[in-house]
């Protein structure tokens, strides 16, 4: 016998038990991945909110919104990619409280080089397992939810190519 959540049928028990697992190990599984190219996933996710951001600069408030982060981790995060040259920080020029951090040429190029091992975990970790139907039906089905939990987020609206200049 499976495992059941009191409350949902067996069907919905496996699916939610099913999403809880998947939030739970995906990251680490991704971790792995992009360790070869010298970046945790949660890195990768900041480089690219900058990457996509207007003139490749955030205030770290708003990096952390963006990847889900809390502000203390979100600042760990930028300290260490400062560190290692894939960011820079500097005071905001509208409120001298706010930090902006703007990505390097350095950091960029570390992204690029980043983005075939992300594309390539995506397919090995889940788009593999999958047929292109099921693919389509299940970005249509999660779509809905996950605009419902982020309305202006990724999903809100398209994004260019982050690899062009």
């Amino acid at each position: 016998m499976s495992a059941r959540v009191d409350g949902l049928s067996e069907a919905e028990s496996q699916l939610w038990i099913s999403f809880t697992v998947l939030s739970q190990i995906l990251t680490p599984a991704l971790d792995a991945r992009l360790r070869e190219v010298g970046l945790t996933h949660f890195e990768y996710g900041s480089l690219m909110a900058l990457l996509e951001a207007p003139g490749r600069t955030l205030r770290i408030r708003e990096m952390a919104e963006r990847t889900y982060a809390p502000l203390p981790r979100m600042s760990k995060v930028v300290t260490r990619l400062e560190q290692r040259g894939l960011v820079t920080r500097s005071p905001s020029g509208s409120d001298a409280r706010a930090s902006e951090i703007k990505l390097t040429r350095e950091g960029r190029r570390v992204l690029v080089n980043a983005l075939p091992a992300h594309a390539d975990a995506a397919r090995r970790l889940i788009l593999d397992k999958l047929t292109a139907e099921q693919i389509e039906t299940l970005a249509s089905i999660l779509a809905p939810v996950v605009l419902e939990l982020d309305p202006t987020g990724p999903l809100s609206h398209g994004s260019g190519d982050p690899a062009s200049p």
